[in-house]
Formats: structure tokens, C-alpha cells, sequence
């Protein structure tokens, strides 16, 4: 287990900048924070994740939360503070674009498949729930992770509280943007039984037309979720692509995606038609499918969990999923999907973990970075995943090169989230709060 101590940060550096491109603008940065100092990080190489290279003897200025210059001959005031990662390899923060940080299922009987999901639904209170998501937050942050997709499964939004709480300064952890309840069709991921049909609730937001799916999305974005969610296909009664669709005019009315569940090959046709930005597990799709999905700019989320929870012969079937898809040339962004936990390890530890299915099969190494990193950063719409001029000073350093073996990110020993340090020489770094604020939960319309 890493060990965790509270510390002045070494240097005082940003907390929680601006985000995001002109381009692309979503507002979910706090206002009424110091800005960042200016600081100097000399990084024996740097990983271009858009070309696959290490270029080596880099220095990059960091300004006010974003990278300012970076070269061979960066330029700096006199005075500023170095950081002197000379000895080892530096390159964009992780991503990772479906999690559940307020989810921890319990042991117990399997109800139709989603049982130990039921359990902590029924059992487990929203106030428990964000208490568990306070820890898995900094475990995230610790791991490497500087922006996360909390997809749903958060009792009754515990993701827009654990958001606000790392916007507003008082609990460390990455980046989130906050998907509020699931959206779903009758009995959500499960079987009610007629006596108490409401059991599904908090969890899922129950809408069964286009009409009842606008009303959905407009309540979950009222109480501060920053894209939507939507089960396409745990019933025998699918979502249509008139209700997909609603749900994607609807979101997109106010500048936010919508990531589709989806596991058969008809519910993800349906979905990538009506528009949304990401299928999410996409177990089951048809090469004709996965081509449809490349044509469309659809990101497939494959929240690939390991042999050892999902059993060998279904973890071979998604490996054979990825190959396909990468024949294919469907987007692919990294998502984890981790609900459970391991004796002696961290959120953010087993995370990682969830790459063996791209190791598995053959995907390169860059590939596989590009997927935790720039990928991600243009399927959430963040200034973040690349160490370019402009971009979020989101930053993580190793020893080893990833791009010879990606298991070099299970050793990260620096993160930068925002331009602030939050780890240096493997030590997790946290200054107690003295000046918190209080982010608002609806957020602002973002321009088309």
C-alpha cells in the first residue's frame, strides 16, 4: 500500500486553472482561486503522445496552470523554481473516461447479473458512498489519473458533491465531470418485482419516451451533471433511436455528450446512429458495426475487466473484441469501469490494470497511451492530454520509457494536476485547506 502524509506543497504552484480550449469550451473550472505560480520542469524526455516519440532534454514552462513554452532552450524569469525530472520520462496526465468513484460493491447473491450493484443501492447511504469516492479521488490522483468521467452508479449524485468538493479545493483528487443518474429504461440494469417497483431508485432515473428521456437529462443537468448516461439494452425492451436520439439534441442543446451502455450489436447500431459520443462496454458489435462507429467518430469505451473478475474465456472474447476494433479503425479512449475492491490495493492501482486487454491484444504501446491520454482528452472536451504549448499543465513522470512497456505508469512518481504538484518523488502531496470555496452544482449553458 503507498503511504499518504499531508504536507505543505514544496512549491507554491496553481490550484484548479482554466481548462479548456476556445474550441471545445465547458466551463467546470472554479472561480475565486489563487493563480498559479510560475515553475520550470526539467524532464530527461517527453513523451509526444500524438507522434509516439521520447524527445529527450526537454524543459517546460509552466504558467498559471498551462504549459507556456517547451524545448531545448526554454526561457524562464529569473528566479523561477525548477522541478528536475532530468532522470526520467515525462508525459501527460491519465484519463480515464468511465468510473464509478462513489461505487464499492458489496458480496452477495447475484439478482439477474447486477446483484452486488443492487445490494449497495439498497444498503449503503449517498453520504457512505462519497465518503468511498473521497478515497478512491486521491487513490485516482495518486495513480496518475488528472481527469475523470464519473459515469453514473453514485447513489444520489455523490459524483457532482465529490466534483464540487476537488473544485472548490477541500479533497484532492482528479478532474471530474459528473453524469448524475443513469438514465434508463423501465428497471434500469434490473428486476424489480411488482410490489416495489421503485427499488432501481436513486441509481436510475427511469424514462420511457422521448419526452420523459428530455425531462431526464434537463433534471440531471439542473443538479449539476456535466454530460448523460444511458442504458440502451439491460431489458428486453431496448431504447429506440428517436429516445437515443432525444437524449443527444437534448444534452447537446447545452454543449454536453452523451455515453451509451450498450453490450448487443443492435443496441450499439442504435446508438452510434442517433449520435452519441461514446458506447460504453460495447462488448458485442459486429465488424460491420465497428467500421460503422470509425465512420461515425464514435469512441468505443471497452471497460475491459480483467480475467481475474470477469473469468478467462469472456476476457479472450474482448480481447478478440479489440483486435477486431483495431482492424476496424474504430476510436477507442480508455475507461476502467472498476466497482470492486482488492485486499492491499488502491482504486488507482487497479485501474491500471484494466490495460492487460489491450496488451493482450497487440495493441503498440503509443496506441495504448494515446487511449489514456489525448483520446480521452477529445472524447471529455478538455484542454488536457498532450504536453503542448496551450494545454493544461496535467503532467505525470516515471523512470521507465512507456512507450517500450506500458507498465511503466504503475510506477509514476510525479503528478501535476493543473500546474500544482500533487506528488514529487513518490510521495503524495496535500496542503490542508485554509481558503476553500463553495462551486456552484448547475452548470453554466456552454456556447455552440
Amino acid at each position: 500500500m503507498k503511504r499518504y502524509r499531508l504536507l505543505v506543497s514544496l512549491l507554491a504552484v496553481s490550484a484548479l486553472a482554466g481548462t479548456v480550449s476556445a474550441q471545445n469550451p465547458q466551463p467546470r473550472r472554479p472561480v475565486g482561486l489563487p493563480p498559479a505560480s510560475t515553475v520550470v520542469i526539467r524532464a530527461g524526455h517527453v513523451i509526444d503522445v500524438a507522434s509516439g516519440r521520447a524527445v529527450p532534454n526537454q524543459s517546460i514552462l509552466v504558467q498559471e496552470g498551462k504549459i507556456a513554452a517547451i524545448g531545448d532552450r526554454v526561457v524562464a524569469p529569473d528566479g523561477t523554481p525548477v522541478i528536475d525530472l532530468s532522470g526520467s520520462y515525462v508525459m501527460p496526465g491519465l484519463m480515464d473516461a468511465h468510473t464509478h468513484l462513489a461505487m464499492t460493491t458489496m458480496p452477495g447473491a447475484s439478482i439477474n447479473d447486477f446483484g452486488s450493484y443492487y445490494y449497495t443501492g439498497l444498503i449503503e447511504t449517498t453520504a457512505f458512498r462519497a465518503i468511498q469516492g473521497v478515497v478512491h479521488a486521491q487513490s485516482m490522483l495518486d495513480a496518475g489519473f488528472v481527469w475523470i468521467k464519473d459515469i453514473g452508479n453514485n447513489a444520489l449524485y455523490a459524483d457532482v458533491e465529490l466534483r464540487r468538493g476537488v473544485e472548490g479545493g477541500w479533497i484532492p483528487g482528479p478532474n471530474i465531470i459528473a453524469t448524475g443518474r443513469i438514465i434508463a429504461p423501465f428497471g434500469g440494469q434490473f428486476q424489480m418485482q411488482p410490489e416495489k417497483p421503485d427499488l432501481g431508485n436513486p441509481e436510475y432515473y427511469y424514462a420511457d419516451s422521448p419526452d420523459e428521456v428530455r425531462k431526464a437529462v434537463r433534471e440531471n443537468i439542473h443538479y449539476g451533471a456535466g454530460a448523460i448516461k444511458l442504458v440502451t439494452d439491460n431489458q428486453p425492451y431496448n431504447y429506440s433511436i428517436d429516445e437515443i436520439r432525444a437524449a443527444v439534441e437534448e444534452a447537446g442543446d447545452v454543449g454536453f455528450t452523451v455515453a451509451a451502455h450498450a453490450y448487443s450489436d443492435e443496441a450499439i447500431r442504435k446508438a452510434v446512429l442517433a449520435g452519441v459520443a461514446s458506447i460504453e462496454h460495447g462488448n458485442n458489435p459486429t465488424d460491420e458495426t465497428l467500421r460503422l462507429m470509425a465512420e461515425k467518430g464514435t469512441y468505443l469505451v471497452g471497460t475491459d475487466f480483467p480475467a481475474s473478475q470477469s473469468g478467462q474465456a469472456a476476457w479472450e472474447r474482448i480481447v478478440a473484441r479489440n483486435r477486431r476494433a483495431l482492424a476496424a479503425g474504430t476510436p477507442m479512449a480508455f475507461g476502467s469501469d472498476v466497482v470492486y475492491s482488492r485486499p492491499g490495493w488502491t482504486r488507482g492501482e487497479l485501474t491500471l490494470e484494466f490495460l492487460e486487454s489491450f496488451t493482450a491484444a497487440g495493441f503498440p504501446n503509443d496506441l495504448i497511451l494515446r487511449m489514456l491520454t489525448m483520446n480521452n482528452g477529445e472524447l471529455l472536451r478538455v484542454n488536457s492530454g498532450q504536453v503542448k504549448v496551450g494545454f493544461n499543465a496535467d503532467l505525470v513522470a516515471m523512470d521507465a520509457n512507456p512507450l517500450d512497456d506500458v507498465h511503466a505508469l504503475n510506477d509514476i512518481h510525479f503528478v501535476m494536476k493543473d500546474g500544482r504538484v500533487y506528488k514529487q518523488d513518490g510521495e503524495f502531496r496535500w496542503e490542508m485547506p485554509r481558503d476553500p470555496n463553495n462551486p456552484r452544482r448547475k452548470p453554466a449553458r456552454v456556447a455552440r
